[in-house]
């Protein structure tokens, strides 16, 4: 519905792909561990926020700040936390929106809110941490050390790039 909302306001395809996926339950563990606290259901529905990811990926990067605003309008959804690792990338140089959010699971007459991770980045983006989780995903820290310069410069192209894109687009809007 919100890509039907926005591709018909801006008489332009918004959103170019949404994915989604379940945390694996030795992922889960890991991470548990890894922040310090016992692998238990109860700490992993308490603890992580990112059992549940929606991933979407759009061609512009005024697109992701869109999409965002009218999710955090659902009256249905409640945000708990908002990470903008575009306007402030990560150390690596990854980029996207972040939205932690309740969302309702609806079974017969319950109603059970379940915190989800929605990312919402563009195609550049979104290929950039491909590339990234690639290359240093569960690898060899001195593998990872090797690369990571090149992955923080690869950043900056890809964001000049998305500047460039979205100002190409808004040029050719106006002819």
């Amino acid at each position: 519905m919100i890509d039907f909302k926005l591709s018909s306001k801006y008489n332009r395809t918004v959103m170019q792909k949404v994915e989604h996926r379940i945390k694996h339950a030795d992922s889960i563990a890991r991470k548990l561990i890894k922040k310090g606290y016992t692998p238990t259901f109860e700490n992993a529905i308490s603890k992580l926020n990112d059992i549940i990811g929606i991933r979407i990926v759009c061609l512009y990067s005024d697109d992701v700040y869109k999409i965002a605003e009218i999710l955090k309008q659902q009256k249905d959804l409640l945000l708990i936390k908002e990470k903008d690792y575009i306007k402030t990338p990560k150390k690596s140089g990854y980029q996207s929106l972040h939205l932690i959010m309740d969302i309702p699971l609806i079974y017969n007459t319950d109603t059970e809110y379940q915190r989800v991770e929605i990312q919402i980045r563009t195609v550049a983006m979104d290929f950039w941490a491909g590339v990234d989780n690639h290359i240093c995903y569960k690898k060899d820290p001195e593998e990872i050390k090797r690369a990571e310069t090149d992955l923080k410069n690869y950043s900056a192209v890809i964001s000049k790039m998305d500047e460039q894109m979205l100002e190409l687009r808004k040029k050719v809007e106006k002819m």
